[in-house]
């Protein structure tokens, strides 16, 4: 369920457990929506960014700018 801690991705729904920054440990989070800046692998158990929802790619669109989740 999102929100609810985790230690690894695969405790969650979404296959993101997010590291919070601000107060340490991790959370269960969404996968990244439209646009949004993404993560294009997931490596290790915790994440700074999330994956894309579904449908969606995680490119760079040009060399200066992070990977985003476009529909492809």
């Amino acid at each position: 369920m999102n929100g609810a801690s985790c230690s690894h991705r695969s405790e969650c729904f979404s296959l993101c457990c997010r590291m919070d920054l601000d107060h340490g440990g991790a959370f269960c989070a969404p996968r990244t929506r439209i646009n949004m800046a993404c993560l294009p692998q997931t490596k290790g158990a915790t994440n700074i960014l999330c994956p894309c929802q579904l449908g969606l790619n995680c490119v760079p669109r040009d060399p200066g700018c992070p990977h985003r989740c476009h529909l492809i």
